[in-house]
């Protein structure tokens, strides 16, 4: 997969699924990793079985609070003297139909989804624009690149991301920092339990793939320096593709998943 030796990567989300991971494979990589998640404990442990303070850096950090990503942007400069990647890899969802969606659930989404995801890149970025070299990671989904029943509030937020990636990337051509947009599709992370996906069992047809094949392709993105998006699996892109000359075909792909 290549090596990340000297490197240091701030994971957040890192207490499960895809963020735990990629912290593994980071460091199983030579790379040392920053720990951010709101549960301290689970990130503990994991730091733990990374090597510890050498390694591993827990920090206990909820995205959605602008002090809380502050802290976290200064304990990693203190601990390790630099931030080389940012994955903004935390991120919840709520799956049902619009018209039944709860407002205080989208507005959770999005402070934590997407504002959550900015407020870290603001934090990291000036660090990484000063030494011309950095690379920010965003992880998205194929729900940003196409619209899916039941799950519209989630999909909304990951359009956002898109949107925020993909201006990223040309915002920072010519800085030496570097943009990746990771759009998986269902993956088998306990994620979709938690949104209550098991109304929706159908859901699970969207372009499955398997955590591990996510956090292979994210590190591998890292590793490459990767300047652009990345559909894991690779045929989702196929998908994402028809959505906009074939709407109506795409439609009725969706509806399968009904």
């Amino acid at each position: 997969m290549g090596s990340l030796a000297g490197q240091v990567i701030v994971i957040t989300g890192a207490s499960s699924g895809f963020g735990e991971l990629i912290a593994q494979r980071c460091v199983a990589a030579g790379g040392r990793v920053v720990l951010a998640a709101r549960t301290a404990t689970k990130l503990e442990r994991l730091a733990a079985t990374l090597g510890g303070p050498a390694h591993a850096l827990p920090v206990a950090c909820d995205v959605s609070r602008a002090d809380d990503v502050a802290r976290l942007a200064v304990a990693t400069l203190q601990h390790f003297g630099r931030a080389d990647v940012l994955v903004n890899n935390a991120g919840f969802g709520v799956f049902d139909r619009l018209a039944e969606a709860s407002l205080d659930d989208l507005r959770a989404m999005m402070d934590v989804n997407v504002y959550g995801a900015l407020a870290c890149t603001q934090a990291f970025l000036p660090h990484m624009r000063a030494r011309r070299s950095g690379m920010i990671v965003m992880m998205a989904s194929m729900a940003g690149l196409i619209a899916a029943p039941n799950m519209g509030g989630y999909t909304a937020t990951k359009h956002a991301l898109v949107g925020l990636g993909r201006t990223l990337m040309l915002e920072l051509e010519g800085s030496g920092v570097r943009c990746a947009l990771i759009c998986p599709g269902v993956a088998d992370t306990g994620f979709q339990h938690r949104a209550g996906a098991t109304k929706y069992p159908r859901i699970s047809r969207l372009s499955a793939c398997t955590a591990a094949q996510v956090a292979d392709a994210t590190v591998r993105a890292i590793v490459r320096r990767t300047h652009g998006e990345i559909v894991v699996p690779w045929y989702g892109r196929l998908l994402a593709l028809i959505s906009y000359p074939l709407p109506g075909a795409t439609r009725a792909v969706m509806r399968l998943i009904q």
